[in-house]
This record gives C-alpha cells, sequence and structure tokens, in this order.
C-alpha cells in the first residue's frame, strides 16, 4: 500500500512526517502485555538485525510471537480494486489507515489493549457511491508460535482451525499457548495454508452496503499462555471499553507541564507517554520497562539504572520498583552482580558488564530522593552493600578499580574503564547515602571509602596535557586516551575538580560534539547516541551552561520527528532502536532536574529548586509533581514562584534562592521571581 501522508495526532500537536518513503518507516503499539511492530505501508516484512533476525517485529505477547502481523484488503465486486494512496496517522496508542478502493472508503484502527494479551483491529467501509455495492474483506495473517530470543524455548508445529467465528490456534509443544482471532461473525471462508515456517490464514468477509451507508468490524487477538484464548477473546470482545485506544496525551498519575514553550510541553508529554508505553508486565520476569524495540525488550541492567530518575519523576514509580527488585533477585544469586541483559522469560544472557553493579546502587538512590519509600531501600540495601563492598573488590585485582567491560563495547582498552572506575566512586556515595537515610552505622566508612578511591582517581587517570580523563587504564597504571564519549563521566558525576571540569567541558564542546551531539568516539565513529549526548546535557546544566544542555535536550527531542513520529529514538536524529527507554527518561530527568533545578530528597521531606529556565520558557506551570508522599504545583514567572502544596504527611521543606522555606499541606508560597 502506498502511504501518501504520515502524520502525529497526540492532543493537540498534529505534525506530517518530512521522511522520505514513509510507508517503510516502522510503526509501534504496545499494551502492558502485548505489542505490534510492523511498517506504516501495512506490507510484512522482516524486522531485526541482531537477535531473532527478521523476526523481532510482528505481534508479541513474551515470551512469543503469535504473526507477522495482519493485512487487510477490501475489494468491490463492481469496480477497479486496485487501493488509492492512505494516510497513516499513529498517536503512541493507535494506528490508522485510511484509504479509497472503488465505491468504498475504508478506515482501519489497530491498538494493543492496555492490560491484557490483546489486540483490537477496527475495520470501518462506507459505501461512497450513489447505489448499493457488494465487496469482500480480506484479512491475511502469516501465523507462528515462535519462542523469544534466548529463551530456550522450543516451538512445534503449531495446530489451527476455524471454530464457529473464531480462528483458533496452538502450539504442539508449549502447554497452554493459544490464540484466537475474530470479528462477532463468522468469515465466510477461512483457508489455512501450511508453509514451511508458518501457516497463512486467510479470511474473508462478503459485505454489501447500501449507498451512504458504513459497516464496521471489530477484530480481536488474544493470546493467552494457559489454555483459555476463546474465553479471553469472548471477555475482550465483550468489554465495551476495550474498543477504542488508550489516550496517551492524558495519562493520569504524571506530572503536566505547561509552558510559553509549545515544543517543550510537547516533548515532555511525548516522554512520558513513551515511558507509558514501554511499561511491560509478563509472566516471567514480572514488570519491568523495555529496554528499546525492536531490538531490546529485555529487562537490562544499565538501561534500567540510567532510566530511573526520569521514570520516576514522571510518575512511573511501580514500574520503576518492580523493575528494581526484578535486578536485585538475580543479583542475590549473583553475589550481587547486577545483570546485564536478561531474556523476556527471565533468563539471564549476560551477567553484567562491571559497571552495572554500582549503577544499581546509584539508581536504588534515585528512586529513594524521588519516591521516599524507604521500605523498599531497606530490602534491597542488602544486595548493594554486597555489590559494593565484596564483588568490585574481589574484581579489582588488589587495586581500587574493578576491571573488566563497561559501557564502551570496543576492544584494544585497557583493563580498567573510565565509567566503571567513575560509576564505583559515584556508587560508594550513594551507599553512604543509603545507610544515612536507614541509620545504618557503616556510613562514614563507606564514604571515606569513596573518597580515598576518589583520591587516587584524580592522580591516576587525568592528562593534564590532553585537559581530559584517560579513557582505559592498562593493568600496570598505564592511561590510554582514545576519545570515547565516556570522557563526560567525571564531570556528570561531579568528580572533577572545578577547573579539569571547566577543561573537560571545554574540550568536549570543541571536539566531541558534532550538529546532533556527543559523538561515540571523537574523530573515528561519528554517531550519536541519546544516552552520552543526554548526560553531557545533565553535567553542562550542572556546571553553569544551560543553553549548552538545553540545545542538547532538544536534540534529543527531535528524534521524535523522524522515522516513527512522536518516539525517542535511539540515534539522534534517528536510528538502531526506534524506541528507545534511555532516550525519554532522560530527557525528562534533564528538563526536571536540569531546566528545572529540582532536587528531591523526599525521606527528608525536602526539595531543592535551582531553575535556568529562561524567558522564553515562562511562565511554566509544573502540576501533580510528586516527592515521596507529597503532591505539588510549580508556577515559575519572572515575578514569582508560587508553590502550591496540595498535600503531603507532614511539613515540606523548600530550599530556593538560598533560603529555606517551610510549606504544611494546603499551604501555598509566593516565593521572588525569575527575573
Amino acid at each position: 500500500m502506498h502511504i501518501s501522508r504520515r502524520s502525529l495526532v497526540f492532543g493537540p500537536v498534529q505534525s506530517t512526517s518530512r521522511d522520505p518513503n514513509v510507508g517503510m518507516q516502522p510503526y509501534v503499539i504496545a499494551g502492558r502485555k502485548l505489542y505490534v511492530l510492523g511498517f506504516a505501508s501495512g506490507e510484512l516484512g522482516p524486522i531485526g538485525a541482531e537477535h531473532l533476525v527478521g523476526q523481532m517485529g510482528g505481534i508479541w505477547c513474551h515470551p512469543v510471537r503469535v504473526a507477522d502481523g495482519i493485512t487487510v484488503a477490501v475489494h468491490s465486486t463492481a469496480a477497479p480494486n486496485d487501493p488509492g494512496a492512505a494516510e497513516f496517522t499513529e498517536d503512541l496508542s493507535s494506528v490508522q489507515w485510511a484509504w479509497q478502493v472503488g465505491p468504498f472508503g475504508v478506515v482501519r484502527r489497530d491498538h494493543a489493549l492496555p492490560a491484557d494479551p490483546g489486540l483490537v483491529c477496527r475495520i470501518q467501509i462506507t459505501n461512497s457511491s450513489a447505489t448499493l455495492q457488494r465487496g469482500v474483506l480480506q484479512l491475511t495473517l502469516p501465523l507462528s508460535f515462535v519462542g523469544a530470543w534466548f529463551g530456550g524455548i522450543p516451538t512445534g508445529v503449531a495446530q489451527y482451525h476455524l471454530a464457529g467465528n473464531l480462528l483458533c490456534g496452538k502450539d504442539n509443544l508449549q502447554t497452554g499457548w493459544e490464540l484466537a482471532f475474530g470479528a462477532a461473525t463468522a468469515p465466510d471462508t477461512c483457508t489455512l495454508t501450511p508453509r514451511s515456517t508458518d501457516t497463512l490464514a486467510e479470511l474473508s468477509y462478503h459485505f454489501s452496503l447500501e449507498a451512504g451507508t458504513t459497516s464496521t468490524w471489530n477484530f480481536v487477538l488474544a493470546i493467552s499462555q494457559h489454555s483459555d484464548a476463546a474465553a479471553l477473546w469472548q471477555r475482550l470482545a465483550n468489554d465495551t471499553a476495550a474498543a477504542d485506544p488508550p489516550d496517551r496525551y492524558a495519562l493520569a498519575d504524571v506530572p503536566h507541564l505547561v509552558s510559553a514553550d509549545p515544543a517543550l510541553n510537547t516533548h515532555v508529554a511525548l516522554a512520558q507517554a513513551n515511558l507509558d508505553l514501554l511499561q511491560a508486565e509478563y509472566p516471567v520476569p514480572g514488570a519491568y520497562f523495555l529496554a528499546g524495540l525492536p531490538e531490546y525488550p529485555q529487562l537490562f541492567g544499565c538501561d534500567t539504572t540510567y532510566s530511573i530518575p526520569g521514570a520516576v519523576a514522571s510518575g512511573f514509580r511501580s514500574t520503576a520498583r518492580s523493575a528494581l527488585e526484578l535486578l536485585a533477585t538475580y543479583a542475590e544469586r549473583a553475589c550481587g552482580r547486577i545483570p546485564h541483559e536478561t531474556t523476556t522469560n527471565g533468563r539471564v544472557f549476560n551477567p553484567g558488564n562491571i559497571q552495572e553493579t554500582p549503577q544499581y546502587t546509584i539508581a536504588v538512590s534515585d528512586y529513594l530522593r524521588w519516591s521516599g519509600d524507604i521500605d523498599f531501600v531497606r530490602a534491597v540495601f542488602p544486595i548493594c552493600r554486597e555489590g559494593m563492598l565484596d564483588l568490585l573488590p574481589a574484581y579489582s585485582g588488589g587495586g581500587p578499580y574493578p576491571y573488566g567491560d563497561g559501557m564502551i563495547e570496543r576492544m584494544g582498552m585497557g583493563s580498567r574503564k573510565l565509567d566503571a572506575a567513575c560509576y564505583t566512586i559515584a556508587g560508594l556515595r550513594a551507599l553512604a547515602d543509603l545507610a544515612e537515610w536507614l541509620g545504618e552505622p557503616d556510613a562514614a566508612a563507606y564514604r571515606a571509602r569513596a573518597n580515598a578511591i576518589h583520591s587516587a582517581f584524580e592522580r591516576d587517570w587525568w592528562l593534564p596535557a590532553e585537559g581530559l580523563y584517560a579513557d582505559s587504564l592498562h593493568s600496570d597504571g598505564s592511561p590510554q586516551l582514545d576519545g570515547h564519549w565516556t570522557v563526560v563521566l567525571p564531570v556528570q558525576l561531579d568528580l572533577a575538580a572545578p577547573e579539569r571540569a571547566r577543561r573537560t567541558l571545554e574540550r568536549i564542546a570543541a571536539e566531541f560534539v558534532n550538529e546532533w551531539g556527543l559523538v561515540h568516539t571523537r574523530r573515528t565513529e561519528e554517531l550519536v547516541w541519546t544516552l552520552p549526548t543526554g548526560l553531557l546535557a545533565l553535567a553542562a546544566f550542572a556546571h553553569g551552561q544551560p543553553a549548552l544542555g538545553l540545545r542538547l535536550a532538544q536534540n534529543i527531542a527531535t528524534t521524535t520527528e523522524h522515522g516513527t513520529l512522536g518516539t525517542f529514538k535511539e540515534l539522534i536524529p534517528q536510528g538502531l532502536c526506534y524506541v528507545q527507554l534511555w532516550s525519554a527518561a532522560l530527557y525528562i530527568q534533564i528538563i526536571f532536574e536540569g531546566l528545572l533545578g529540582l532536587q528531591p530528597n523526599a525521606p527528608a521531606h525536602e526539595l531543592r529548586i535551582a531553575p535556568a529556565l529562561t524567558a522564553a520558557q515562562l511562565p511554566l506551570q509544573l502540576h501533580n509533581l510528586r516527592v515521596g508522599a507529597h503532591s505539588l504545583s510549580l508556577n515559575f514567572s519572572a515575578q514569582a514562584l508560587l508553590i502550591e502544596h496540595h498535600h503531603g504527611p507532614q511539613e515540606l521543606t523548600i530550599q530556593y534562592a538560598g533560603a529555606a522555606h517551610r510549606s504544611l499541606p494546603g499551604e501555598r508560597l509566593n516565593l521572588p521571581g525569575l527575573a
């Protein structure tokens, strides 16, 4: 199908794709238990280049994939059947095609159900002629049960049959894996053609329409892993609320930002919608955020930990906590080591790069800062302590820095990586913070250990002639500089002394940043990932360069305008995963903690506010902000900062403009403005 126009409709936002060949750009729709990846053209084609090659797309209810997708065709018995050009619309919850074929106007709208393993495909056909017309609606589904990548799941030759109005299928080896697909009426014909790798199902529905009338079919696909697909289909088909997609623009329980900058408003709302899109809940391992689609629907260590501040600040506390709990469960069985990659049925593929263990402790601290959830921290603190105090020294060979792979997945470096060294120091400081919040007796010892390693770090890693830190150290202590993006981490993690931070940022801005952001490797690999660019943006805000930080944040948001509209990509302006967890979450963190200057300390019932807003963004309101159990609204203007403390368990301390202000629940604070 030729796509003449591709548009995003998201609340008040309506934008049109400027990309060439918009039909071959992918789309995504998702609920918590099912997602669909396909192409805007409606054609079925291979998706995925690294894991299940060519099979990462289609319809997934992890850990099972049931179909390549669904194609729809309408044929008129009295007119040419070549479909006209179609318009394709996406809104972060559903996708829609609208086209004309002969006398018929056809609209197809697909959406995944929010909380059930089901997909709704609604097809409306209108007779736009002046006479009665007859036609055939045909649906084609290439069906096969495929187990998740490295799930260790053998699948057999599936069996499919028509039972009344339902096309039913089950896998021969995996007991319980079933599907049921159909509408309220039975098809006039159903052809099932076994092929080498799948079964091609073709369903035909004959219809006749009077002039100017419309007929609607609500097709429902239900997927079960418990031998009850037909019963599930019946429940979903009878659920009138399921017939319409949810509105991800109007998400409940998330902060809502409204400023004088429409683009900022849109990008914050899109980032929150992306986080909702990536929430998943599978039988095993449970609830977590998909790291990225199409390649990375797995539970990842580093992807999750980088995303915790933005996710919790955005209101996705429950899924953030669940993801951290799952990582702790795996670490408890692995001597405190946080896994890098866990498959969608709970098997550990990569036991963890060395920096992920301290990153986890930092993420737990970030989670606590925003949530105040001290009970959760008390439960996972032993895992953090074991990882930081036992596991990392075991991988350090008697020295201060652990060895092993880090974030840079390139050969030829020294055994000690810069990111691992930096996160070790920051992780020990986070462990000390957690211990203080819990009243643990050894907090001072943890902080002293961090400070000792930090002193050695400043001596061992700084290259005075370069004005940068080394990328790695060899086992003999000799430094090596390759120019990887991790040079930003000593600044972003507040480890670099002020003059060194200044020099590092100066070199990075001059030599490591192109039009899109922070390159992977200076002069060698010019691709720009959202992650390094986001970390540089956080560093820029923290070190008095808000203009740079905002520009980089805007570059990350630019990815929503390319390819799949509205989704934050892995590369800037687009590339690799076309919806990426850390991209959306880091964008939120940059705006909330960088631009708005929000630094919560929820366990202490404190919020520090140090905004870096410009006149172009004022006035700016942030409603439904949660800091622990406190709910706030902030109204920034040149004249005043108005804080409404809607509810909370006790007094909240606001640190702003060098002074502390006390706010009881129900009170309004009127503080000096930003002029």
